[in-house]
């Protein structure tokens, strides 16, 4: 009773192809989720590791810039207040 004619033949082809195309991302998709869950563990301690190095990283930054900055504001305060100075002692004269 049931007769194949080629265009049922084709839509199955087609449809094989597509699943073929579908099932090559899903499948790359998944072994990177499956890899990154195994790997979980092994990720948070080498993060934490990381962290503690790009915390050491940013307190030696912060000091050389305080090193650096500090004779400049120094210098900048100094001038200020030597100039409020002359200002309060041209007011009063």
């Amino acid at each position: 009773m049931w007769s194949a004619n080629p265009r049922d033949i084709a839509l199955v082809f087609l449809s094989l192809e597509a699943l073929v195309m579908l099932i090559i991302p899903l499948a790359l998709i998944s072994g990177l989720a499956y890899g990154i869950y195994r790997l979980r563990a092994l990720v948070r301690e080498y993060l934490r590791l990381a962290f503690s190095y790009l915390e050491q990283a940013r307190e030696a930054v912060e000091r050389v810039s305080h090193a650096i900055a500090e004779p400049f504001i120094r210098v900048r305060s100094t001038l200020r207040m030597i100039q409020v100075l002359f200002q309060n002692v041209a007011w009063f004269t």
